[in-house]
């Protein structure tokens, strides 16, 4: 995970973050605890396209780990207008667009790592060539 229960509360302050997720205890630690964990693999999603995940820490992938959960708390807890709120839009869109920097190679971070013959985090393979020399009947030819 990028980002810390502490963190979150530390960015949103505890009574503001107290208004989105009313639940206490260990309920509240579990509900925040998938948020950050959705928000973390949402970032390792991205990344794994160029680099192997998880990535090492950084105050750059916190934050944006930050910004995608308070995006995500208010779609789901947040006012119920149509249009997402200035004040959690418009970072949520900069840590987007940061993300697909880092995971096209436009802009890098000191601790990624390329990944090797892998694309979005799955094995490529060249195909078999249906005629090459050690095809059944080439032998011939």
């Amino acid at each position: 995970m990028y980002c810390t229960i502490q963190q979150l509360e530390d960015r949103l302050t505890v009574p503001m973050l107290g208004q989105r997720i009313p639940e206490t205890g260990a309920e509240r630690t579990r509900v925040l605890t998938s948020y950050i964990e959705r928000a973390s693999s949402h970032i390792d999603s991205r990344l794994a396209v160029k680099h192997v995940t998880p990535a090492p820490a950084s105050k750059l992938l916190e934050d944006i780990c930050l910004t995608v959960c308070l995006w995500q708390i208010e779609a789901d807890r947040g006012s119920y207008s149509e249009k997402m709120p200035s004040r959690v839009q418009i970072p949520y869109d900069e840590a987007m667009k940061t993300l697909t920097d880092l995971a096209s190679g436009r802009i890098d971070l000191p601790g990624l790592v390329d990944a090797e013959g892998a694309a979005a985090g799955l094995v490529v393979r060249s195909p078999v060539a249906l005629f090459n020399p050690d095809s059944p009947g080439m032998e011939f030819f």
